[in-house]
């Protein structure tokens, strides 16, 4: 019980400020802990989960797929199911080091969307970013950016930032979007197609 109250007290001392912001540094402190985001939680096993669902019936099996703030690879393992090819990517060199580990046999690369690396490979049949668009300084050049480097995409984010994030995802032409719930815990799923930007 120390250890987890301990974490917690980690977590918000190293995430201020890090909200909307590229601190890239602060975001590689974090994964100074091991799963630092809890994703081995029912919680996030469920999102992991329900969202590779929506990609199935929304998109089908899709054959490149790339995974914007893959972390540790957590959900990488999940969203492999769904594609022929994974490229996880990550501005934490840590957490990349931890998702190849975790997931031989996909690709991670360390960088942000903006990287030459992450271009070269363009275009994907899948752009992600779950749980990672409130780490961003720019959502709407984040959000362009994502069109441009995949042919649909698909991002979540849970409720507590809704009111900052609807306005920006859910206004781009075809967006569509789902709410999961998981015991007291809301998400929001948001998807378009390239072919209706």
């Amino acid at each position: 019980m120390r250890m987890e109250m301990l974490k917690k007290i980690w977590m918000r001392c190293t995430l201020r400020g890090v909200r909307y912001s590229n601190d890239y540094k602060k975001l590689d402190r974090i994964y100074m802990l091991d799963d630092p985001w809890r994703m081995v939680s029912p919680t996030e096993q469920y999102r992991f989960s329900e969202t590779s669902r929506l990609i199935l019936e929304k998109f089908g099996r899709v054959g490149s797929l790339l995974e914007i703030g893959c972390g540790e690879g957590h959900q990488s393992l999940q969203l492999r199911q769904v594609c022929d090819r994974l490229i996880g990517l990550d501005v934490s060199a840590r957490a990349v080091k931890r998702a190849r580990r975790r997931r031989p046999g996909s690709e991670f690369l360390v960088g942000d969307i903006f990287s030459p690396e992450v271009h070269a490979q363009a275009p994907f049949d899948l752009v992600v970013a779950c749980e990672v668009l409130y780490y961003m300084n720019n959502v709407p050049a984040a959000l362009r950016q994502m069109r441009a480097l995949g042919r649909n995409s698909l991002v979540t984010y849970f409720a507590g930032e809704m009111e900052t994030l609807d306005p920006q995802v859910l206004s781009l032409p075809g967006a569509a979007s789902e709410i999961l719930e998981f015991n007291g815990t809301r998400w929001r799923v948001a998807w378009w197609r390239g072919d209706q930007v």
